[in-house]
């Protein structure tokens, strides 16, 4: 089954299994207590490759879930250890776990445990010792530092990875300090935390930086006000046009016909094993039918992130955190929306980094698209009937999950479901994107 079986059309899980039946639109709710969600910071190397991500279990804004219990049992029902075979997976646990093995369930080649130096007492020596053995059970051993002290020397040498704060140290002072321990310890991986702008990560990363956490990927860099659109993007967004305008088939095929990459990914799509076709495809025209114009236009939205040979690795990030929240989008309005608008806020949630994906400003990239008034207004103005649904997935993104909660009872949802519907997302998006990979 290939990635284009996924978006052929068939509606999300049955909301039930998810969701409370509720009424389409607005509507006051009694306050509910704030969901525990398992949220995700991305993780992306020197080369912008999205390569892993930080889980943390928090039930308000910026309080992480009291019960470590609850954190490690939320990682075990997401399979974190499957994930963690080919990706990063940080996770933060109390000294405790580790002195009374609570950590073993989780333990895979690149889950890496986070020891913060600042919270705890051990001498350099002991601690040095418990992320080396960390390292021989066969994970990583993540050290979080405040300061480059000589002192922990033997922690640093038995770590995999050292976690700085950008945000908590003067930057001639976190220079030196990144500077130093790139130096002292040439083996040793350096991550910085709270990167908050593309102009943070490249100075980072000139710095010595091996990974950057923080809100940096899903903001804008260097919007050009004059920048153009490349030809294979210009001719996707002419075949969603056509497509929105319910255009014949021949109009369909003569533009598809411009460009040979397309021409050879509409043949390549048609032609999937999942497609069941007996006999191969060989025409535009018969590749479209096979298609259908609802997944072909899913499917031509999606392949924007792959046009672009500037930024492919940053793309391929991109996709994936945009093929998240349009999954949990679609999912989350499951019972809210009708079949129509869930389609479209799948879209919305494609098309809300398209600013960041083509570097100019959203209505720009908006005029050149035949879109609804209400995939304008959310993406324009962040306004109309889809806003709600979009805030609610930034707000998840970010962890904000006490302000979650407020916006899902307003819209009429069970808040106590967030969890799993987010979780399902960020699974189908992974699916998707390792199945296109095989």
């Amino acid at each position: 089954m290939g990635l284009f079986s996924l978006f052929s059309g068939k509606p999300a899980e049955p909301a039930s299994t998810l969701l409370q039946a509720a009424n389409t639109g607005l509507k006051p709710a009694a306050p509910a207590a704030p969901p525990a969600v398992l949220c995700r910071e991305e993780v992306v190397d020197a080369k912008n490759r999205l390569c892993g991500y930080r889980f943390r279990l928090q039930a308000e804004d910026g309080q992480r879930i009291a019960a470590e219990a609850d954190y490690i049992q939320a990682l075990v029902d997401e399979d974190i250890r499957s994930f963690a075979e080919r990706r990063l997976a940080l996770v933060k646990l109390s000294p405790d776990a580790f002195v009374f093995n609570r950590h073993t369930p989780l333990l895979a080649p690149q889950v890496g445990f986070e020891f913060d130096r600042r919270e705890q007492t051990w001498p350099a020596s002991q601690l040095a010792a418990r992320l080396a053995a960390v390292r021989d059970a066969g994970a990583k051993a993540i050290l979080y530092v405040a300061t480059h002290s000589a002192e922990d020397a033997p922690a640093f040498q038995a770590a995999d990875i050292v976690v700085l704060n950008l945000a908590r140290t003067a930057l001639p002072q976190f220079q030196t300090m990144l500077r130093s321990l790139r130096a002292s310890y040439p083996k040793l991986q350096i991550a910085v935390e709270q990167v908050d702008s593309w102009d943070e990560q490249r100075m980072c990363v000139a710095w010595g930086a091996d990974y950057c956490l923080g809100a940096f990927l899903t903001q804008p860099d260097q919007l050009d006000e004059k920048g153009k659109i490349d030809q294979g993007r210009l001719t996707s967004i002419e075949l969603l046009n056509l497509l929105r305008a319910d255009a014949e088939l021949d109009a369909l095929t003569e533009v598809a016909k411009r460009d040979p990459g397309l021409s050879f990914q509409l043949l390549k799509w048609a032609n999937a094993p999942s497609n069941g076709q007996a006999t191969t495809i060989t025409s535009l025209a018969q590749a479209i039918v096979v298609l259908g114009r609802a997944a072909l236009y899913r499917w031509l939205t999606v392949s924007m992130f792959r046009l672009g040979k500037a930024h492919r690795e940053r793309d391929e990030s991109l996709l994936e955190v945009a093929l998240t929240r349009a999954r949990f989008l679609e999912t989350v309005a499951a019972e809210t929306l009708s079949p129509a608008q869930r389609d479209e806020i799948f879209l919305v949630g494609l098309l809300s980094l398209f600013d960041i994906l083509l570097g100019m400003p959203m209505p720009r990239i908006l005029d050149k698209m035949h879109l609804s008034q209400e995939v304008r207004s959310v993406l324009l103005d962040s306004a109309g009937p889809y806003s709600p649904y979009l805030l609610l997935a930034l707000r998840i993104e970010r962890g904000l999950t006490g302000q979650a909660a407020e916006i899902a009872s307003k819209l009429g949802l069970d808040t106590a479901t967030l969890n799993a519907t987010s979780q399902a997302a960020f699974r189908w998006a992974q699916e998707s994107l390792q199945q296109t990979l095989n």
